[in-house]
Formats: C-alpha cells, structure tokens, sequence
C-alpha cells in the first residue's frame, strides 16, 4: 500500500543549528581593535586584574605618604635652634693681700655688712644676792646728711635724746659720706651700739632720736644725728641675785656656742642673692643679760649679734681679675667655685669691719674666671636671621670664645623668630 508522502517523517538529524545552547560553553568573544595588529587584539583579550591587586597597592601609596607626612609633621613640632656657647675663660692664681672698703673708690672693693641678732637664756640655780650698778644700752643707727665725706667719731662721743639722757659709744667710729642714687641723696649711715652715761633703769627707754652735743654750734650739728634700731634695756642697781662663777661662765658658754650655731644656718640661708660671704668674714659678738626667775633660780640669757661682710660677686670677680689677668678690660665677668679660694682676715680681733671702713684679707687659690654675655639679647640678635648671619653677630660678643648651632628640622637655614624656640647651653670648662 502506498503510503502519503506526507506520512513519512524522515529522522529526525541532529544538526549543529538545534543543538542546545545549554550545553555550549559560552566564551566572550574578543574585543577587536580597529587595528590589524595582532598584539593589540591580545591585550585587549587578557582579563582584567582583580580589583584586590589594585586595593593592596594602594593602600600601600597611602601608608608611606601618611608617614612622610608624620615625619614632616613632627619636625616642625620640634624645631627650634640650639646654640652651644663656650665663653672666654680663664683659672688664675691667686695669692695675695688686698683691702676692702665700706665706701670704696675708683677700682677698690667694696663691701656691706648683715647683721642678724639672736637671744637665748638657761636657768640656774642661784647661789646668793649682791648688789649690782649695770648700765642700760642698745644699738643706734648714725647718720651723715652733711657731705659725701666720712666723718670719724671718737671714743667716748655722746649722744643725747629729747629729754636729755645722755648714751655714749665705747670705741670709735667711721659714719660714710652721703650717696647718690640718681638725683636722690641718701645720708651715710652706721649702726653702733651705745651705753647709758650712768647706771640705773631709769635709762631703760624705748625706740627714739638723738643729737650729738659735740657738734653744736657747727654746721654739722643739724646734719648729724641718730636714731634708735633697738630699745635701750639692761640698766639696773640694787640686789640681784647671783650664781657661782663656775655656773654661769658654764652657762652662758653654752648658751653661746648654742646662738653661734644658729647665726651661721642663719646668715647663710638669709644671704641675699647675688652676694657672696666666706665664713672667716663673719663675725659674732655677745651681750650678758640677766633675769631674775622664781624658785630661787637666775635666768642667765646671751645675746649674739652676728656681723656678716658681704661682696657683690660680680665686682668681687672683677676686682680679682683686674690684679691678675693680663690686658683686663673691666668686662662683666664671674668666678665659678668661689668655695677654691681661701680668704682670711688679717688680725680678725680687732678687725671689726662693722665699725670701721675697712679691713684687708688674704686670698689664695686658683679662681676659674668667666666672660658672661647677654644670653637674651643674643637671642634677639639671631632672631629670624639666616644660619650664616652667626659669625657676624658673634662679632658683637667679644666674650664668646666659639659657638656651635643645631637648627631643626635639619634642611631649615634660618634661625626662628620666636626667640623661645632658640636655645642657648653654655660650657664650662673644667
């Protein structure tokens, strides 16, 4: 039997147009370059760099330049300059005699004297009663308003108060001339104790002025005149009672020994600043005084007056290096350990430097001299200026022997401007 042709269905061919696109890998085709180079079609086919090569790399960048900024940071943070100075120096001997001078002239030394007082009392047991005739004292300051000359005042010179009493010194005195501070003038002045004409209490009086009787009817009368520091005390007569000698020298020696001890921690802590003191140009006086206690007992009481003669270091430094460096031209200069030399008083005993206007010692040892300069105004000088300009203005400072900068950060050539940010550290040698 014919069969239609339209039932026969050939087999179904598998052809390359019906396969599943499923089952095909898809690969991208490459991007083709207008260009007939083979080399450009490759490049442009290579798959691109994963985007955590590129973050790595850059976070790299970023690191190194936040450091350099860091460190760019930081030395401006701590820039500034640092001057090195050695000054000119010298270490002299010294070993020699030399005055000095309450008022001193052109070239001379100059000294001032402290005085610092102190008390102290013990009980003792008393031994008996006598009769005792004591005189009333206390210290005066002396004044010259009359020229610019000392005046000497003799033993036994009187002074007198308003009411009449009469008070008198027993050694000798020198009161200074007047000085000038600008168009002021100050009166020279003394302090000197005094003793009452006659015993007694009734020389027992408080603060007050006095005259001098020996100059009345002179110029100087109105010009010369005292007043008290301290109160007139101590005057007495009747009975008393009274310790065995044995017990009170005992006492009051170590009553003095004790006040001695005291000064010395005294004068050395209330020194002012900028004067120097050696310990054999100090000197301690005593008062007796005496109180009479109950029980039967006697309060036996010292009063110590410590005497201190004070030099300015810097005048005393140049008075030093006058006498013994060569070529000296009264610059400003200091002496480093001062505590190398040795000073001593000629004939300490009747020295008495308070009273008099001078006395002479004898120094010995090796003084390390030197040169000061202006720290600050250097530092003014160098402000803001290049690091070249520091010979030229060193030429300004005499008194510097060398000098050796650090400017930071290292690439910078100038000095600051803020003169805060400039350092300055001077050697000394040794």
């Amino acid at each position: 039997m014919s069969k239609n042709i339209d039932d026969i269905i050939p087999p179904e061919r598998r052809s390359i147009r019906k396969v599943s696109m499923s089952r095909v890998t898809r690969r991208k085709r490459p991007m083709i370059m207008e260009t007939d180079s083979e080399k450009d079609i490759y490049l442009q086919s290579k798959p691109p760099r994963s985007r955590r090569s590129y973050s790595g790399f850059g976070i790299w960048i970023i690191s190194f330049v936040s450091i350099l900024l860091l460190i760019f940071g930081f030395s401006f943070l701590f820039s500034g300059a640092k001057l090195v100075i050695t000054p000119k120096q010298r270490t002299v001997l010294v070993d020699a005699q030399f005055n000095a001078y309450k008022n001193p002239g052109v070239n001379e030394l100059g000294y001032e004297i402290m005085t610092v007082e102190k008390e102290g009392f013990k009980e003792v047991n008393a031994s008996g009663v006598k009769f005792v005739e004591e005189k009333a004292s206390g210290v005066i300051v002396v004044y010259n308003d009359y020229s610019s000359s000392s005046q000497r005042l003799i033993k036994n010179t009187r002074f007198k108060t308003p009411e009449g009493l009469i008070y008198r010194i027993n050694e000798s005195i020198t009161v200074p001339g007047q000085k000038k501070d600008g168009t002021e003038v100050i009166p020279g002045s003394i302090e000197v104790t005094v003793y009452a004409d006659e015993v007694g209490e009734s020389y027992n009086i408080g603060l007050t002025d006095f005259s001098i009787p020996g100059f009345e009817g002179d110029p100087r009368f109105e010009s010369f005149y005292a007043r008290s520091k301290t109160p007139m005390v101590g005057g007495f007569s009747g009975e008393k009672k009274m310790v065995s000698e044995s017990d009170e020298s005992r006492t009051r020696i170590e009553i003095q020994e004790e006040l001695k001890i005291q000064l010395m921690k005294d004068i050395f802590t209330q020194k002012p600043e900028g004067f120097e003191i050696y310990e054999d140009s100090i000197f301690v006086t005593f008062t007796s005084l005496q109180e009479e206690s109950n029980d039967n007992k006697v309060s036996l009481g010292e009063k110590a007056t410590l005497y201190g003669v004070l030099f300015d270091k810097s005048k005393f430094a140049q008075f030093i290096a006058r006498n013994t460096v060569a070529g000296f031209e009264e610059e400003v200069v200091e002496i480093v350990d001062t505590s190398s030399l040795s000073f001593l008083i000629n004939d300490k005993e009747s020295a008495k430097p308070w009273e008099k206007d001078s006395f002479s010692f004898n120094l010995k040892g090796n003084a390390h001299i030197v040169w000061s300069f202006k720290s600050e105004q250097l530092k003014e000088d160098l402000s803001g200026k290049a690091k070249g300009a520091l010979q030229t203005v060193l030429t300004g400072y005499p008194s510097v022997d060398e000098a050796q900068i650090v400017l930071r950060p290292f690439w910078r050539q100038t000095f600051p401007v803020d003169i805060k940010d400039i350092k300055i550290i001077t050697i000394i040698e040794k």
